[in-house]
């Protein structure tokens, strides 16, 4: 296999990339007036129980992940019924808010759901798998921290500001498409690139909250193993494939990853916060 291999992971940081910086902001607020449209046009399928799909989502292995996003919906006390929804991608993230037309979607990558020994989250997690070891698996707790940080992320979306920022961003499209301006476009993009980054910003501690409410034992030290297993398979990356290399640093950050603070800047605000608490 060539160094300069494109794996999915890869092709699924670039094309983000690309769409960040063209038309992620206006995609963005079309998606949170109407979630399912995201999960249409990304080719997520609904995760529900269903007999017809015993092949491709086991009853056995749904119920629980359907389950435990229903304590933790609860947990963060969001009274909107969130829809679960999986495909073949590498990243956990969500849509929608309060205010959308259709029910908040979170997108879930179905590795992560279906595990190859068979064992998939939750309760079904014996001690010695030691998954909190395992580079590139999650533990039952680690993927309670990847869900519940989307799901504050959903309660912020629904607050004054970044449904503002979300109309005037709508506004700015239509600017741009009448007066032809290209710093409306400009501006546009960089108000969506703070908006997002200040979001981001807090998710991780509105995680922690709700694990907290959860039952979940020392979970700030749940989020930092998260986030620094995250890293890791950052550096295997780079240190696998020479594309890689062009956008993650050696410290395992990823300079594509435009939305959010770097992982070890977020582990040390983290550390910070349990310290100081």
């Amino acid at each position: 296999m060539s160094i300069y291999f494109i794996g999915y992971d890869h092709l699924e940081e670039l094309s983000k990339a690309a769409e960040i910086v063209t038309v992620a902001p206006f995609t963005n607020a079309l998606y949170y007036l109407c979630p399912r449209i995201s999960a249409f046009f990304h080719n997520f399928y609904e995760l529900y129980l269903d007999p017809s799909l015993e092949a491709v989502m086991p009853r056995a292995s749904t119920a629980p992940i359907l389950r435990e996003i229903a304590d933790l919906t609860n947990c963060a006390r969001i009274e909107r019924d969130i829809v679960p929804y999986t495909t073949l991608c590498f990243t956990v993230s969500s849509c929608g808010g309060r205010f959308s037309l259709t029910a908040p979607a979170l997108l879930l990558p179905e590795p992560y759901l279906f595990r190859k020994n068979g064992h998939s989250p939750f309760t079904q997690e014996r001690a010695d798998e030691n998954l909190s070891a395992h580079r590139w698996v999650f533990s039952d707790d680690e993927m309670r921290f990847l869900i519940a940080k989307e799901l504050g992320r959903m309660q912020d979306n629904s607050s004054l500001l970044r449904v503002t920022i979300k109309v005037a961003i709508l506004a700015a499209l239509f600017l741009f498409y009448t007066t032809h301006s290209g710093w409306l476009f400009i501006g546009a993009i960089g108000l969506y690139l703070v908006s997002e980054r200040m979001s981001a910003e807090q998710a991780d501690l509105h995680a922690i909250e709700i694990l907290a409410r959860r039952g979940v034992r020392r979970p700030a030290q749940v989020a930092i193993a998260t986030l620094e297993k995250m890293r890791q398979q950052n550096l295997d990356r780079r240190e696998n494939n020479g594309l890689a290399r062009l956008f993650i640093l050696e410290s395992g950050n990823n300079l594509l990853d435009f939305l959010n603070p770097f992982l070890t800047t977020r582990i040390e605000r983290i550390q910070h916060c349990a310290e100081s608490c």
